[in-house]
């Protein structure tokens, strides 16, 4: 099982430990902990898992994991505790620097946050938006009166130049001069047919 804790390094613990006795002959008892790794961590022992669930600190220092869900990711602090550093020039020891810690936020206060992040946004929008629709105005109509100023050209009004003709040299063939073909053409006299009598026979009564 996964635990979740409110501390980064957090421990637990389940039975306290006791120191040997000599005189009276008793050993020493070791005690039994659960230790916390950047506010997790995970139990695989079944027995210890019933002991942490039964701790009178379950529930309000640390809780059981539902999923993959921290909700004291954001205010948990980090498990590296801040360090100073000092600044060492040519043996002389200088000036401590010591890096400000990461600033924790809950989710209530990241919420608030935004909205008035959203509020100081709208407030400046208005008058940005006005002085860039002035702008924008202005260009348009400097443009405009640019193009009015400039000097129209019509191509229409200049003549258009007359298509010069210019004939093509012949040029001479090169070769035998072809032969002239010459075609008779022949009346032809058609003589009348002479028409062939037939003979008469006369009868003798």
């Amino acid at each position: 099982m996964k635990f979740i804790s409110k501390f980064a390094n957090y421990r637990v613990v389940l039975r306290h430990g006791q120191p040997a006795e000599p005189l009276t002959g008793r050993s020493a008892v070791p005690g039994l902990y659960i230790k916390f790794e950047n506010g997790i961590v995970d139990v695989i022992n079944e027995e210890y898992c019933k002991l942490m669930r039964e701790h009178e600190k379950f529930g309000s220092d640390f809780i059981l994991a539902d999923g993959e869900v921290d909700p004291y990711a954001n205010r948990r602090g980090s498990s590296e505790p801040p360090h100073t550093l000092t600044q060492i020039e040519y043996g002389h020891v200088g000036k401590a620097i010591n890096p400000n810690p990461p600033i924790q936020l809950s989710a209530d206060k990241k919420k608030l946050l935004e909205k008035m992040a959203i509020d100081m946004a709208k407030e400046m929008a208005k008058p940005m938006a006005k002085e860039m629709a002035k702008d924008l105005l202005r260009e348009v109509l400097a443009e405009a009166e640019k193009k009015k100023s400039m000097p129209v050209v019509n191509n229409l009004s200049k003549p258009s130049k007359p298509e010069q003709i210019v004939d093509k040299p012949i040029k001479p063939k090169i070769g035998r001069p072809k032969k002239e073909v010459k075609l008779e053409v022949k009346d032809e006299v058609k003589e009348p047919k002479e028409e062939v009598k037939e003979p008469m026979i006369e009868a003798n009564t």
